[in-house]
């Protein structure tokens, strides 16, 4: 287990250093891949394609953040039974997890081909763009089993502070996945089927890399014979956890999915800006997701140790340096917001740059408030209060919704910028008043 960080002793700073620049790197390159990937559709298939590529994430990512909230969820528990030793509990909740997780996200695969038709018509994808937006969901859609596995894996890796494994497997899935892409659009000429399929290939890839790797040198995760029990109380656990940090992403990106729809409404321009802006936004935001997740893994293993004064100090640490670098990025975002953009827009659609560009510029305002936020998630996170950041996420993703709609056919993209920065006042506002309210750890 010398991979492994334990998290129970030792000075705070270095060791929350190195849980996050591993997370970071994998979380910027995840996004970086995504970035290339949408230069690739647009040199070869052209603005309507990466339109439809951003319609198609929008319903994609409800389904993958559902799945790694969930997994998320989980690998607290695995946190927890790690600072305490419990590799037997440990590997049963392994197995609990695989059944439950695994069963559900099966089940949600078979629905959404069932029911793809009707999803797209709701969200009133363009004419134009359905059949590339079915075409890409069907495939990924499939995927989703290994996107599964991928991510609880990686979740468990991380969450016993073995977050380097995670990373170099992920860096392989991504070279795969950039020279797949590129091979199957650009020579093969699948089209926008070439993507989906080398993005599903990638996650099957990952998940064996981190099935061989845990076999070989994780002897302490293998889930033996013996391990395989569906204890009642444990069920209960790792659902509670599992289906609340769910449902917290889900609602997120239900929400966004929501707001996807009012811009759909806008126009083809309008989804090309705000595809261009979320990329954008999408790079910025792993900052701030690898701060929460350092800091509740810290918090987790550490209240497993019962070492609560420790954990409350990695959590203040945490938030000191990742609330400085949402500072930073919300400058960038107001001086250099309409430059962003360009990169992935055809050259010369001035209009679509014109509307991603002011939503970032308009957002860049607000946006160390998302940061702020981060740092509360991660904290109730890591505590298992997974209902506190399920209620302030749904607060704020309700607010930025209605503020979408209410304002959208005025101000346009600005409309979703305002909303969203009001619905991030709206979390924090939240979090803070839970966080002071209370004494932030209580005894289980």
């Amino acid at each position: 287990m010398s991979q492994n960080i334990r998290l129970t002793s030792g000075s705070i700073t270095p060791l929350l250093l190195r849980l996050y620049f591993p997370l970071l790197v994998g979380n910027v390159l995840q996004q970086l891949y995504n970035i290339i990937n949408s230069m690739v559709v647009t040199h070869y298939l052209g603005g309507n394609a990466f339109a439809a590529l951003g319609v198609a994430e929008s319903v994609m990512n409800l389904f993958i953040f559902a799945i790694s909230g969930a997994c998320v969820g989980a690998s607290v528990l695995v946190a927890r039974f790690y600072g305490q030793r419990d590799f037997a509990r440990l590997r049963q909740q392994i197995y609990v997890t695989i059944v439950l997780i695994g069963g559900c996200t099966l089940a949600a695969v078979i629905l959404a081909q069932i029911f793809l038709p009707q999803l797209l018509h709701l969200i009133h994808t363009p004419q134009e763009l359905m059949w590339d937006v079915s075409v890409y969901l069907r495939c990924i859609l499939v995927g989703m089993l290994f996107t599964f596995t991928y991510n609880f894996l990686a979740s468990t890796l991380r969450a016993v502070g073995n977050t380097k494994a995670a990373l170099y497997f992920l860096l392989i899935s991504l070279g795969y996945n950039l020279a797949a892409a590129w091979f199957l659009v650009a020579v093969v000429r699948l089209g926008i089927l070439g993507t989906a399929l080398a993005t599903a290939s990638a996650q099957l890839l990952s998940t064996l890399l981190c099935l061989i790797y845990i076999r070989k040198k994780q002897a302490f995760l293998r889930v033996g014979r013996a391990d395989m029990r569906l204890d009642r109380a444990l069920i209960r656990e790792t659902a509670g956890y599992s289906v609340i940090s769910a449902l917290q992403q889900s609602s997120l990106y239900l929400g966004k999915l929501m707001i996807q729809s009012a811009v759909n409404d806008l126009g083809t321009y309008a989804i090309r800006g705000f595809t261009a802006a979320t990329r954008v936004e999408n790079f910025i935001q792993a900052f701030g997701i690898s701060g929460s997740e350092s800091i509740a893994i810290f918090v987790a293993q550490n209240l497993g140790a019962k070492e609560e004064d420790r954990a409350m100090g990695g959590f203040l640490r945490g938030s000191a340096m990742l609330i400085s670098v949402g500072v930073i990025f919300s400058a960038a975002l107001v001086l250099w917001g309409g430059w962003f953009v360009l990169p992935f827009l055809e050259q010369g659609d001035a209009m679509s740059a014109a509307m991603g560009g002011g939503y970032l510029r308009t957002l860049g305002w607000f946006y160390f408030l998302s940061f702020i936020g981060h740092c509360y998630v991660g904290h109730f996170r890591g505590e298992g209060r997974m209902n506190i950041t399920f209620w302030g996420t749904t607060s704020q993703i309700a607010v930025r919704v209605v503020g979408t709609y209410l304002l959208v056919s005025r101000l346009a993209l600005n409309a979703t910028a305002l909303a969203t920065g009001v619905g991030w006042m709206v979390i924090v506002l939240f979090h803070s008043c839970v966080f002071l309210s209370e004494r932030p750890f209580r005894r289980r």
